[in-house]
């Protein structure tokens, strides 16, 4: 329960900044000041300013809405379609569960990183490509979760009943089994979204996601390792992001899978 409360607290965190980005005092990310280049942190720029005199504070804050974003809608594409798949291949027979779960295995042997970074190449650099690339390592992760739950529901006592009372296949799928499969679900949602963060943040930092002037955590971090001597706290609160909001949603992971297996 603790590590779900740290990791919800992180989480909001990460939204109030996302939703401070949007509001008229924070100041534009992408206005540039030469002569107030590398700032240090004071009462006018929190965070100091970057080596074009972009205030670091505000690349910061609308950096987390991108992030939020890329990964809130990688991970639910991935999860629609995985758990998709997943129900079909559980609940059908022959070969139609046996190519689609081949499918997933091929997938799975890529390294998500590795995958990710094929994809963008094939598709093209962006942060559009870059969520499709992250949706399409999620996949294979909520099939086998949804194909695991769906074999392992076949032997429930409910589920046998309603197919005793001649219940079709598609209600038993859609009333009996997948609202059961919700619980482990919401735990790998919260879980792929920490992935989901990092691996946007690595994409943009080796420039293939996220693209300049636009700011993305992955890319201010990429920037800055070329200013350590002038600007050492740059890297610094980049990195800091990055850990708080992966911290967040392993943390809540953690915390909901330790209630479920209480409440079992």
């Amino acid at each position: 329960m603790r590590s779900f409360v740290f990791g919800l607290s992180l989480f909001l965190v990460l939204v109030c900044m996302a939703v401070l980005s949007q509001l008229p005092f924070v100041p534009d990310p992408n206005a540039m000041n030469i002569s107030n280049r590398f700032d240090s942190p004071s009462m006018t720029h929190w965070l100091g300013t970057d080596q074009f005199g972009r205030d670091i504070f505000s690349r910061i804050l609308h950096a987390s809405g991108i992030a939020l974003a890329v990964s809130v809608g990688a991970v639910s594409i991935g999860m629609i379609i995985g758990c998709l798949l997943g129900a079909i291949a559980g609940s059908t027979k022959g070969i139609v569960s046996t190519l689609i779960m081949r499918t997933m295995d091929g997938m799975f042997s890529f390294p998500n990183l590795l995958l990710a970074l094929t994809i963008v190449v094939a598709l093209g650099v962006g942060a559009i490509n870059a969520l499709i690339a992250i949706a399409l390592f999620n996949i294979p992760l909520f099939a086998r979760l949804m194909y695991g739950f769906i074999l392992e529901a076949n032997e429930y006592g409910h589920v046998k009943a309603a197919r005793t009372y001649g219940a079709s296949r598609k209600r038993i799928l859609f009333i009996h089994m997948i609202p059961s499969a919700l619980p482990r679900i919401v735990i790998q949602v919260t879980t792929s979204m920490g992935g989901a963060i990092l691996a946007e943040a690595a994409l943009s930092f080796l420039g293939l996601g996220v693209q300049p002037p636009h700011p993305s955590w992955g890319n201010m971090l990429s920037e800055s390792q070329s200013f350590l001597s002038m600007a050492p706290w740059y890297p610094v609160i980049s990195g800091v992001a990055i850990l708080i909001a992966v911290m967040g949603f392993n943390l809540m992971g953690d915390g909901l899978r330790e209630m479920e297996g209480d409440a079992s």
